[in-house]
């Protein structure tokens, strides 16, 4: 911030400043040598400081100009120079000044000298070769505002609404606009627009306005086609902060379709074209998108498609889940066994083997399979119950046709019994459901007389037989 002083000393210098370029008028601000009794005077002190120039001593230069500046700010009539070199010798002193007012002082000397030439090219004071009527030394005037505008934004340092007034007048014209303002205006029209300052109609037009401008020197300005081409992608790619904003579903169409067009076979582009017009408010019904729509959604088949093959290719145990409940056990245990090959964690190659057992043993009758396959499980996780569960269960089960009589059938039960209790030895959480199985079971325990008419005594040593092949310990219960 600048202290009172120092603001009172740069209001001070601005309006003396002011005073010495507007003191006689327009006219005097275009005056030349052409008439002056110091004609001489001023052609020298204009080779002067042209030359001072030259070879950067820019102090001579400057004291040089001042001289030809004060006599004929327009020089001979035909020709900007004493206003354009002006401002290349206040830049110079700018970027050496540091004082606060001294600076100020420069900015506004060089926007006065951008003001002063414009008039002296509207007013066709400054006469130009080739130029024959009012538009043509518009455009000359349009140019120097677009380099003010310029400058402004990017050595100024200017308040951006007051940045944007030559800018504006930049464009106002025909379309033989330099390409230097499209940048600065595209920073200075998000910036007021994302600030409240400016509306979405205006941020549009001015949009508009520079793209036409872009687009027709890429087409006609074949000296500076890749300049303009390069700087409107520039300026688009700043708009882009705010164009879902201010612009239509027509807008997005205009910049999507193109790259479509250009590329119509990948995927990525189809999918982010149509989701960005959806997102964008475009109309599904709309041509365009239902197009995008069948592409896309062929694009989507194929890719899931893939993507679920990728994924049954990595992960065999949900495949084979997937084959189980569709009711093909045997594909289901052919993949469970792919999984068990790829798998070195023991909880997960547990899991397999009980999945397995499960499918032998209660889909496919395969009891002695199903119980290899549990063991092999419970050996990879000892403390799990659940293998004992289901060995326990396939052994009840198997009670009428492994028994020879009524006696033999509740042998095979205290075989299940046992595995029942060792599942709940090793695993609490199968507590409960070993516990409720048994509790089914104590009924069907051997009872004490049956026992003594065959031999046998409480703790015996009894064989199972059959496929089973296990031996119990004989418990007894009281004859009913």
């Amino acid at each position: 911030m600048m202290s009172s002083k120092t603001q009172v000393y740069y209001l001070f210098a601005v309006a003396l400043f002011a005073f010495a370029f507007n003191a006689q008028g327009v006219h005097a601000q275009c005056n030349t040598w052409i008439d002056s009794p110091d004609k001489e005077s001023a052609e020298n002190a204009h080779s002067n400081y042209r030359s001072a120039m030259k070879i950067k001593d820019m102090d001579l230069a400057y004291t040089e100009w001042k001289k030809a500046y004060d006599i004929a700010p327009a020089a001979d009539g035909t020709r900007d120079f004493h206003y354009t070199d002006g401002i290349k010798l206040f830049k110079e002193k700018l970027k050496n000044e540091t004082d606060e007012a001294k600076k100020a002082e420069y900015k506004n000397n060089i926007l006065e000298l951008y003001d002063q030439a414009v008039e002296c090219y509207r007013s066709q004071a400054i006469k130009l070769k080739n130029c024959s009527d009012q538009p043509c030394y518009d455009a000359k005037a349009n140019q120097l505002m677009g380099r003010k505008g310029f400058d402004m934004f990017y050595e100024l340092n200017s308040n951006y609404e007051a940045n944007l007034v030559p800018l504006e007048q930049a464009i106002s014209g025909g379309n033989e606009v330099e390409y230097i303002v499209f940048e600065p205006m595209a920073n200075i029209v998000v910036h007021q627009f994302k600030n409240d300052k400016m509306d979405a109609e205006k941020a549009r037009q001015i949009y508009a306005r520079l793209d036409e401008i872009a687009e027709w020197n890429i087409e006609n300005n074949e000296q500076y086609s890749e300049y303009y081409a390069s700087t409107q992608a520039r300026f688009k790619s700043k708009y882009a902060e705010i164009e879902s904003d201010i612009f239509d579903c027509e807008y997005f169409k205009a910049k999507l379709q193109p790259k479509y067009e250009e590329k119509p076979d990948d995927p990525d582009i189809v999918k982010y074209t149509y989701n960005k017009l959806l997102q964008e408010g475009c109309d599904k019904e709309d041509p365009f998108l239902k197009k995008l729509e069948g592409v896309y959604q062929s694009y989507a088949a194929e890719e899931n498609a893939k993507m679920q093959a990728e994924f049954e290719a990595n992960n065999p145990g949900v495949v084979a889940n997937k084959l189980y409940k569709s009711g093909d056990f045997e594909g289901a245990i052919g993949k469970y066994n792919e999984a068990l090959e790829a798998e070195s964690d023991a909880v997960k190659r547990a899991t397999y083997y009980f999945s397995i057992a499960s499918i032998e043993g209660r889909k496919m009758g395969k009891p002695q399979d199903a119980r290899r396959s549990a063991k092999k499980a419970a050996e990879l996780r000892p403390d799990w119950g659940s293998p004992w569960i289901l060995i326990g269960d396939m052994y009840a089960q198997s009670a009428k046709s492994c028994g020879k009589d009524a006696f033999g059938q509740r042998v095979v039960i205290l075989a299940a019994m046992d595995k029942y209790r060792y599942a709940k030895s090793v695993d609490p959480e199968a507590a409960e459901e070993a516990d409720r199985k048994l509790n089914n079971y104590y009924g069907s325990i051997p009872e004490k007389q049956d026992a003594f008419m065959r031999g046998h005594k409480e703790g015996a040593k009894l064989s199972t037989g059959c496929w089973i092949g296990e031996t119990t310990t004989l418990r007894v219960q009281d004859s009913k």
